[in-house]
């Protein structure tokens, strides 16, 4: 569908929701939460503190090992996983929280499982309501200095922005929250922008912190600095670029090719005759447009840029005794982004499935369907950003509210994460709440982006600890390289460009990693595949050799192409498509290597992926995946029919659900005497209005109380304690409330999750003990 077709589309669905009558949910579906504290109790099944480090003040520095992962510098070679907690105090408290509340907030971090926190939009409440530059307001500065006293004293790493949002610490700026300064694109060529970002990183962290006698800057909580967040020049000239860049694109133009006939040479008709060099008059590529060599120049010029403008923002930290890692440029995943991140010393990334659409009216909109149906696109495309031989973290995640598939997520990307090993995850933002009571600065019921008053978006994250954090999943077996270079990152690829799916793929059967310019060393691969050619080369005898394959390896497709033959390809007419055809003969690959045992389900035709471990197989047409380890067993479904596990069985339901057990005594399930039950749907407001039938368009967010949708589950679990197991709902805080009937069969218990049965109200955990 051409752009102009998508606008009249897309200004057709308006005009049809703006004449619609607003739609409400019905009521008999859903069931209210009653719990109003949501502080986790100690002990409690939900208590998984006993998951990250004792309560000790921080003195290690975290540092990169020689495999390329996060740890500390007191245990170099051991890898760590950090569970990355966002602090959304800014946008959900409207303030640093009291030294009372922000002890209050730490404990319950800890409780949660994180050993790591993220704070974003420091300057922003530092410089609410102030009218001169840099007049932090004194109180809210003494509570963020509190802040990372407290979380270095309770064990918990810190990452920060050093610039949140264009406005930065200049005064007198009406609303902080939106940006009118230009910083973030300034701090490239402007020099007054480039010294305002260096004097809000002295004054914001450089000055000693009262609580802990350093700088933030020299503190060792302070794990990671993002320089600029969501900083990229494409992202942010994503609408066109501004004709501010002319003059120094021509400058650049000029320093490669020397002039304006060599320009012409290389250009061909691609140089218009209105165009030149020595003025300064060179026009941008459009943000949508296709290959071509100004397309190509314009992708080397950001991403040289971008690394220079890193370069010296390094110095400048270094010169202020940081010690810490420092990153970048995290948002859009085309190849030429990816090659500005694998420059970098640490590699970090955000990105969404249904992130909200904003209309000119106010109103959002979300995208309804399901992450799986399209195999789990949004995670492949964050996996296929990470670079091998450098800590890789993903601080800005979720399947966003409201969209009524996001318990996928729930499962799918802490499953992920953990099969890839990646350094970090963050689900954004605000990662906890401590109640549901309304006070002044606070938002009570569920918002685009808060973790913490979202039932189903807090599931995701008590399976992150356990399926990513406690490591639960298995890591891949076996790791491959995917060489790319200028040529694939400049030339074959486009501001809109992506790696292509073939290669993205992979992410879902072994592990994977960019390596830009064949840097990375071997000891952190053992296979290699090239980013736009066809093969698999294995390590043999020290040498990478081509793996002989059975399957047809002649095709061949660039990225950009790759993005858009995706678009057009529909299973029902079994249309036979390049990309898919490469992608079965990169399936094919890995068998021939034997990567994949014979009782690997992973199918082309069938659009199965089954990783190397045989724990994750998802299935894309069916909406579903299943994760089989010995601690947990999960399974995420959109049709309610019966599902057998291994030890767990889904045995009917009334409507698509994530149901997963996970044993809490440091026991396999089959011997466990304490378990967890994770029963996850959806979640809405009270009141909630829609423009459209279809629930995309709201006109109203709603209030509290939150309402989950109902659902009647019935499950079996095989468990050599059987006899004795009992069956209890929790509320949210993880106190047990309800007995649930029990049923003993000769290997299995039996019981029915009703969530509209429940005395205490909606949950989404149960617990299984003796």
């Amino acid at each position: 569908m051409t752009a102009v077709l998508k606008r009249l589309f897309a200004a057709i669905l308006l005009l049809a929701g703006f004449f619609q009558a607003p739609i409400s949910l019905a009521a008999d579906s859903w069931v209210p939460v009653k719990d109003i504290s949501l502080m986790v109790e100690e002990g409690s099944i939900l208590d998984f503190s006993a998951l990250v480090p004792p309560a000790k003040p921080i003195q290690a520095r975290i540092i990169v090992n020689s495999q390329g992962h996060l740890t500390t510098d007191n245990q170099p070679e051991k890898a760590q996983r950090f569970l990355i907690g966002s602090l959304g105090f800014g946008v959900n408290l409207g303030s640093f929280p009291s030294h009372e509340l922000t002890d209050l907030y730490i404990k319950q971090y800890r409780m949660h499982g994180y050993n790591m926190v993220r704070l974003d939009f420091v300057e922003s409440i530092l410089m609410e309501g102030r009218k001169g530059d840099f007049d932090y307001n004194p109180e809210q500065l003494d509570r963020f200095y509190y802040l990372v006293s407290a979380l270095k004293k309770n064990g918990i790493y810190l990452i920060l922005n050093g610039l949140s949002n264009s406005n930065g610490g200049y005064g007198n700026v009406e609303e902080r929250w939106i940006g009118k300064k230009g910083l973030q694109a300034g701090v490239y060529f402007e020099t007054d922008k480039q010294a305002h970002w260096k004097k809000l990183i002295a004054t914001m962290y450089g000055a000693v912190n009262p609580y802990t006698g350093v700088s933030i800057l020299k503190d060792p909580t302070l794990a990671g600095l993002i320089l600029v967040n969501e900083g990229n020049l494409v992202f942010m000239h994503r609408n066109g670029v501004s004709p501010a860049l002319k003059p120094h694109f021509a400058k650049w133009l000029k320093a490669k090719y020397g002039g304006q006939a060599a320009l012409k040479t290389a250009w061909g008709n691609e140089l218009k005759s209105s165009e030149n060099i020595d003025l300064g008059e060179i026009d941008f590529s459009a943000p949508d447009a296709w290959t071509s060599k100004r397309m190509a120049d314009v992708q080397q010029f950001f991403s040289e840029t971008e690394n220079k403008t890193a370069a010296w923002m390094i110095a400048y930290l270094r010169g202020l005794g940081y010690q810490g890692l420092a990153s970048s440029y995290n948002l859009w995943h085309s190849p030429a982004a990816n090659a500005s991140r694998g420059q970098l010393p640490w590699v970090d990334m955000h990105h969404y499935f249904a992130h909200p659409e904003y209309a000119a009216n106010g109103n959002m909109k979300v995208r309804q369907d399901s992450m799986l149906k399209d195999g789990a696109s949004y995670i492949r495309e964050l996996a296929v950003t990470k670079h091998i031989g450098k800590p890789f973290t993903v601080s800005e995640h979720g399947q966003v509210f409201w969209n009524p598939y996001r318990r996928e997520s729930g499962l799918a990307l802490p499953t992920y994460a953990a099969f890839q090993s990646w350094d970090g995850i963050c689900q954004h933002s605000g990662a906890v709440d401590l109640t549901y009571a309304p006070s002044v600065g606070r938002k009570n019921f569920i918002n685009p982006f808060a973790v913490g008053t979202d039932p189903i978006s807090r599931a995701t994250e008590t399976l992150a600890a356990l399926l990513y954090l406690r490591g639960d999943v298995a890591p891949a077996k076996h790791r491959l390289s995917v060489k790319f270079g200028p040529d694939d990152a400049f030339v074959k690829s486009a501001h809109l460009g992506s790696t292509p799916s073939d290669i993205s793929k992979l992410s879902l059967v072994t592990g994977i990693g960019l390596d830009w310019l064949g840097k990375a060393k071997q000891t952190q691969y053992d296979g290699q595949v090239d980013f736009n050619q066809p093969g698999l080369k294995l390590f043999s005898n020290g040498v990478l050799q081509p793996v002989k394959s059975s399957g047809n390896l002649a095709v061949k497709i660039d990225g950009f192409v790759q993005k858009y033959a995706q678009k057009i390809a529909y299973k029902a007419s079994k249309v036979s498509l390049i990309a898919d055809e490469r992608w079965a003969a990169r399936l094919q690959n890995l068998r021939d290597a034997n990567w994949l045992t014979s009782a690997n389900q992973s199918s082309a035709d069938t659009e199965v992926y089954q990783s190397d471990t045989g724990e994750i197989l998802l299935d894309a047409e069916q909406k579903r995946i299943t994760v089989i380890t010995p601690k947990t067993e999960a399974v995420v479904f959109d049709e309610p029919k019966a599902i057998q596990l291994n030890y767990l069985s889904v045995l009917s339901a009334e409507s698509g659900a994530l149901v997963a057990v996970s044993a809490m005594d440091n026991q396999p399930l089959a011997s466990s005497k304490r378990m967890l039950v994770v029963l996850s749907t959806d979640a809405r407001n009270s009141d909630m209005q829609f423009s459209d039938a279809t629930n995309e368009t709201v006109t109203q967010l709603g209030k509290s109380p939150v309402l989950v949708r109902a659902n009647k589950v019935k499950v079996a679990l095989r468990n050599a304690n059987q006899k004795q197991l009992k069956v209890f709902s929790t509320n949210l805080r993880g106190q047990r409330v309800d007995a649930i009937p029990v049923k003993q069969t000769p290997n299995t218990i039996e019981f029915e999750m009703d969530i509209s049965k429940l005395s205490h109200g909606a949950t989404t955990y149960f617990e299984i003990s003796i």
